[in-house]
C-alpha cells in the first residue's frame, strides 16, 4: 500500500490519476522511432531465449556489495542482481511483490504484516524465513554494522532502545511464524512501503555474515537471480545465473561487470562499438552521431536524479550564506547545459527533479546574475573577492563533460573574484571516505539518484542535520522540523506543501549548487532484448528480464555462452 492509497474519496482518485500520469511519462522505454524499427526488423526472435554472457560497463569500482553498507550507484547496480527484499518496483514505479507475496497495514499505518513466498532459498541452498528478515533489518540498525543507512528503520518500535544498548532486540521486528513477518512502527512513516524496495533492505543469511565478517561485502550471498562468482579488483565482477531462483531462472547465463575507473565514457564507448560490452552511456560530443546510427538500440528516459555541488558549510568563508548565494548566482547553468551537454539534460532550478512528488515547477532557483553575486560577496565582507581564500572544486569524475564544466565554473567564479582550484580524487572510495563533508573550503561534485519515488529520499537524506549523507554539514532546525513532520503526514497534498516549504528554505540557505536533472540516455547492442527501464535509473534495471537474440546476425553478437 503506497502512501497515496491512504487518501479517501475523490481526492484519492484524483491524486492517484495525477501520479500515474506523471510516473507513466517517466516510465517510457525506448523512443517511438525505436519501437517502429523493432516492429519492422526481420530476424528478431519472437520468444525470449536462454543463454549468453552479458557484459556491463561499471563506471567505477563499488566500495562493497554488502547491502547494509552500499551507498554508491556502482554497488547498487550489482547488489540488485544478487539480493532480494520484501518488495520491488515495476517499470512504472509501482510497488510489487518480491519475497513478500502479500502484505497489509493497520488503519493507523503502524503495523505492517508480510506473507512470504515459501521455498525461496539463499544461494547457499537454505530456505529464507521471516526470521532472516528480522536478522537482516536488525543488523542494519546495529551500531556494530556501521551502516550509513540505519535511518531506514529508525522509526521501528524499539529501534532507539536497541541503538542505545538498553534492549537486545528490536521490539518492532517479529517473525509471527516461519513465513509471516510483522513490522511495527513507533510513529507513522508515509514512505514506508516504498522504502522497503531500496537496495539496503535486502535479506542476508546470518550464518554467512558471521562466517565471513567484513569479507561478506566481497563474497556476497543473497537470494537474487544471479549468484556471486568473483571480484577482481579494478577489473571485473562476475555473476552466474541462479538456477533455483524463485521467480524462475534468468535468461542470461552470466553477468560480467567490467570496471572503468572514473567513469571513462570514451573508453566505454570504444569498447561498446568494438562489440566488447552490451551497453554504454553516450558522451555528449558523440550524441548526434550515435542516436542516428540505426544499428544500436537507443533508450532515453528522464530519471529521478540531480547533479549538484556540495558546499561544505563547516568553516569560513563557506559558513556565510551570502558567500554561498554568490557562488550560486555566479554560475551559468543554462549555458553549460546547452554548450557542454548539448541540452541533453534539464537545467536544475531546485533539488527535487521533475516527476518526483513535491517537485515545484514554479521554483526559479538561482539565475545567472554575476552582478548580484559580486554585491553579495561585498556584503559578506569580501568586496571583489578581497581576503577570500582560494576554494577547491573536487570531483572523482574525469569525463570531458565534467572537466569542461569545472573549467567553466572556475572561470565564472574568478569573474566575481573567487579563486577556484580544480582537484580530482583518484577514485570514488577515496572521494567518499576522505573528502566529502570533510574538506574545508571545498565544493564537491555529487549526483543523487532516488532509490524510491518519494521526496523523503532526497530532502531528508541529503539535508536533515542528523543524516550521514548531509555532506554540506547543513543544519537548519526549521528544515529538520518540516522534514520530520512530512514523514508522519499521510495526506498527499499536505506532504507536498511541507516538502516545498523545506526546499524553499534549503534553496535560500544554499548548501548546494544545483546543476542539472539527469536524463538517462543509453545504447544497447541490437541483439539485447527485455530492457525494462524505470525512472529510478539504470541501477534498477532488472537484468533478470534481459535476453540475447541469437537470431540477430551482426558482428560482436554475444548471444552464445562464453
Amino acid at each position: 500500500m503506497r502512501a497515496v492509497n491512504i487518501l479517501s474519496g475523490q481526492l484519492q482518485r484524483t491524486v492517484i490519476v495525477l501520479l500515474c500520469l506523471g510516473v507513466a511519462s517517466l516510465a517510457m522505454g525506448c523512443t517511438d522511432d525505436q519501437r517502429a524499427k523493432e516492429s519492422k526488423s526481420p530476424g528478431i526472435a519472437s520468444t525470449p531465449a536462454y543463454g549468453g554472457v552479458y557484459r556491463i560497463p561499471l563506471g567505477d569500482e563499488p566500495i562493497t556489495l554488502d547491502p547494509a553498507l552500499t551507498t554508491d550507484i556502482h554497488g547498487f547496480s550489482v547488489v540488485q542482481q544478487l539480493f532480494d527484499g520484501l518488495v520491488q518496483f515495476d517499470a512504472d514505479l509501482n510497488v510489487i511483490p518480491s519475497i513478500a507475496k502479500a502484505w497489509s497495514a493497520s488503519r493507523d499505518g503502524l503495523t505492517w504484516t508480510f506473507q512470504l513466498h515459501q521455498g525461496v532459498t539463499f544461494h547457499n541452498g537454505r530456505e529464507v524465513t521471516a526470521a532472516d528478515f528480522v536478522y537482516s533489518f536488525t543488523r542494519l540498525l546495529d551500531a556494530k554494522t556501521k551502516s550509513p543507512q540505519a535511518w531506514l528503520f529508525d522509526r521501528v518500535q524499539g529501534a532507539n532502545q536497541f541503538l542505545a544498548g538498553t534492549a537486545e532486540r528490536v521490539e518492532g521486528f517479529r517473525a509471527l511464524n516461519r513465513h509471516t513477518l510483522q513490522i511495527t512502527l513507533s510513529e507513522p512513516y508515509a514512505p514506508f512501503i516504498n522504502m522497503l524496495g531500496v537496495a539496503q533492505a535486502k535479506v542476508v543469511p546470518r550464518e554467512d555474515i558471521e562466517r565471513l565478517g567484513s569479507e561478506f561485502g566481497h563474497q556476497p550471498i543473497g537470494t537474487g537471480p544471479f549468484r556471486f562468482v568473483k571480484w577482481v579488483a579494478g577489473k571485473e565482477i562476475v555473476l552466474q545465473a541462479n538456477e533455483a531462483y524463485f521467480e524462475g531462472r534468468p535468461f542470461l547465463d552470466q553477468l560480467h561487470y567490467q570496471i572503468f575507473p572514473a567513469y571513462d565514457l570514451e573508453t566505454i564507448l570504444a569498447r561498446f562499438e568494438a562489440g566488447e560490452v552490451e551497453e554504454a552511456m553516450i558522451p555528449a560530443q558523440e550524441r548526434q552521431r550515435l542516436i542516428k546510427k540505426s544499428r544500436y538500440r537507443f533508450f532515453r528516459k528522464p530519471i529521478l536524479s540531480t547533479l549538484f555541488l556540495w558546499i561544505n558549510m563547516r568553516d569560513p568563508p563557506l559558513n556565510n550564506v551570502k558567500v554561498r548565494q554568490a557562488i550560486n548566482y555566479a554560475i551559468d547553468r543554462a549555458a553549460m547545459n546547452e554548450t557542454i551537454r548539448k541540452s541533453r539534460y534539464i537545467q536544475a532550478r531546485g533539488i527535487l527533479p521533475p516527476g518526483m512528488p513535491g517537485h515545484d515547477p514554479e521554483l526559479l532557483g538561482y539565475t545567472y546574475d554575476p552582478q548580484r553575486a559580486r554585491r553579495l560577496l561585498a556584503e559578506a565582507g569580501y568586496p571583489g573577492g578581497k581576503d577570500l581564500p582560494p576554494l577547491e572544486l573536487w570531483s572523482s569524475v574525469v569525463s570531458p563533460e565534467a572537466l569542461a564544466e569545472h573549467e567553466v565554473i572556475k572561470q565564472q567564479l574568478e569573474q566575481i573574484g573567487i579563486t577556484a582550484e580544480l582537484r580530482t580524487a583518484d577514485n570514488w572510495k577515496l572521494y567518499k571516505a576522505e573528502l566529502l563533508g570533510k574538506r574545508s573550503r571545498a565544493l564537491c561534485r555529487y549526483a543523487w539518484y532516488a532509490d524510491f519515488p518519494d521526496p523523503d529520499h532526497f530532502l531528508f537524506i541529503l539535508f536533515h542535520s542528523q543524516s550521514p549523507n548531509n555532506f554540506a554539514n547543513y543544519h537548519n532546525p526549521q528544515v529538520d522540523q518540516l522534514l520530520e513532520q512530512a514523514r508522519r503526514e499521510f495526506d498527499y497534498l499536505n506532504r507536498v506543501r511541507l516538502y516545498r516549504q523545506a526546499e524553499a528554505i534549503i534553496m535560500h540557505d544554499a548548501p548546494t549548487v544545483n546543476l542539472l536533472y539527469y536524463t538517462f540516455e543509453g545504447l544497447f547492442q541490437p541483439y539485447v532484448r527485455g530492457i525494462k527501464l524505470n525512472a529510478l535509473g539504470e541501477q534498477y534495471l532488472p537484468r533478470k528480464k534481459i535476453w540475447l537474440d541469437a537470431a540477430y546476425e551482426a558482428p560482436g553478437n554475444n548471444a552464445k555462452s562464453q
